[in-house]
């Protein structure tokens, strides 16, 4: 029986070593059954807190992880934008969508870009600072800014996320400043208000509203109160029951006036009448036409009355007023 070769069983033992080392690299990785989609993403903050491993998450969806966190890649001397290289996991991606998603395809990454596609920085915990990639579709978003000089990898652009916005916002406040001037102004405020004698301010507000108090409660006020409104009931009254008599009134004077008239007229009638008969011989056929005459006046002084009553009941009450002299 042939020995075995020593060569030949230290080659075999280093081969089926090396077969199993790279065995164990390959399934760990997991690239055989998952294969990757690598991008590059540029932000200009700091990248404390993102650390290689971090997932990579589409509004929120993890669908991959990031491989590089870098200082420089590919990029202009002036250009101090940290690069940030991710791997999107086709097949993890592709299981959360029922379409396709042409993941590695630069058309249609240019097409998403166009839309908004981008790409920010967002904390795990604010607690503990961890930060990830986030993607997303941002309307309005700001035109893209891509930082590679040779296009080798899909690039990805990006903007400031909300914490970054914050915190850029905070330092640009004048903090010592706002906090001087929030000093001055309690100073002024506190030594205003010492100015104040807050308990002479009290006891003149208990004085006044006592007094209004006891003035509101005065009998002398409250009988006051109800005399007026006393003499205003008669007051009322009395003129109801003075426009309630006038009309009446002159109706009544204005009728006999008109009556009175009327006899006047009919005696006027008769003396001429009686006239007509008499002689012209008779003693008194010369005071007739006396007589007559100051029946007329009379008459038409009386018709005048009349209309005149008729035009202003109220006469009979308050008398006639007297004309204005004429200038």
């Amino acid at each position: 029986m042939k020995k075995a070769s020593p060569t030949a069983l230290g080659l075999f033992l280093v081969v089926g070593l090396a077969f199993a080392v790279g065995g164990v690299i390959l399934f760990s990785s997991g690239t055989l059954f998952h294969p990757l989609q690598r991008s590059i993403l540029y932000f200009d903050g700091s990248l404390k807190g993102l650390n290689p491993g971090a997932p990579v998450k589409f509004r929120g969806v993890t669908i991959g992880k990031v491989e590089q966190v870098l200082i420089r890649h590919n990029q202009a001397s002036d250009d101090f934008s940290m690069p940030v290289i991710i791997a999107i996991d086709k097949k993890l991606a592709q299981s959360k969508s029922d379409e396709n998603l042409q993941i590695g395809s630069q058309a249609r990454l240019d097409l998403l870009i166009r839309r908004g596609f981008r790409g920010r920085l967002d904390a795990e915990s604010l607690v503990t600072g961890v930060l990830y990639v986030d993607l997303e579709v941002v309307p309005d978003a700001p035109p893209p800014v891509f930082h590679q000089l040779t296009p080798k990898d899909h690039e990805i652009p990006t903007m400031p996320s909300q914490v970054q916005q914050l915190l850029a916002n905070l330092d640009r406040l004048d903090l010592p400043g706002i906090s001087a001037k929030l000093n001055s102004l309690l100073a002024r405020l506190d030594t205003s208000l010492s100015q104040f004698n807050i308990p002479q301010i009290n006891a003149g507000m208990t004085n006044l509203l006592g007094a209004a108090d006891q003035l509101i409660t005065t009998p002398d006020l409250t009988n006051t109160i109800k005399s007026a409104r006393q003499a205003l009931g008669h007051a009322q009254a009395l003129l109801e029951r003075i426009d309630g008599r006038v009309d009446p009134l002159a109706a009544s004077v204005t009728n006999t006036l008109s009556d009175a008239q009327q006899t006047l007229a009919d005696l006027r009638r008769g003396l001429q009448n009686l006239s007509g008969l008499l002689g012209s011989d008779a003693s008194f056929r010369s005071d007739l036409p006396q007589a007559l005459e100051q029946l007329g006046n009379a008459s038409r002084a009386i018709a005048d009355l009349a209309e005149f009553l008729q035009r202003n009941p109220d006469a009979l009450v308050t008398g006639r007023k007297t004309p204005k002299d004429q200038p």
